[in-house]
């Protein structure tokens, strides 16, 4: 089953909701609800460890990355971000320290290390 929406990709695949952000995408407020609103439809009220691959990600807004941080997560089980390592990993460290998600959420730079780490949480 696929899905998606003007900002990203998602769909599930083993257990994990794969969400891929689309090249040059950049999210404000709105935006970041949208996003939420929609990936949480798809999901029916079902929990899933989340693959977030942000490496297309142009920019997110502190207001956005700040309500990603508080209600992105709502049925996240864990999340594990696919970065580009030259650019993403700065915004993605200041979401995880600063932002201070709700549920098991780490980096990579693989898509199969970050499978790995879902994988303990399906």
């Amino acid at each position: 089953m696929t899905n998606g929406d003007e900002y990203v990709h998602f769909w599930i695949e083993e257990g994990i909701l794969h969400f891929v952000y689309k090249p040059n995408t950049v999210i404000d407020l709105n935006a970041a609800k949208a996003v939420v609103k929609s990936r949480l439809r798809f999901q029916n009220g079902v929990a899933y460890p989340i693959l977030c691959d942000v490496r297309q990600l142009k920019s997110a807004s502190k207001p956005a990355r700040e309500y990603l941080a508080e209600k992105g997560c709502f049925n996240a089980l864990a999340v594990a971000f696919v970065i580009d390592q030259a650019y993403s990993g700065t915004l993605i460290k200041a979401f995880i320290n600063i932002s201070n998600p709700s549920v098991p959420t780490k980096e990579f730079t693989t898509v199969p290390e970050a499978l790995g780490f879902l994988n303990h949480y399906i």
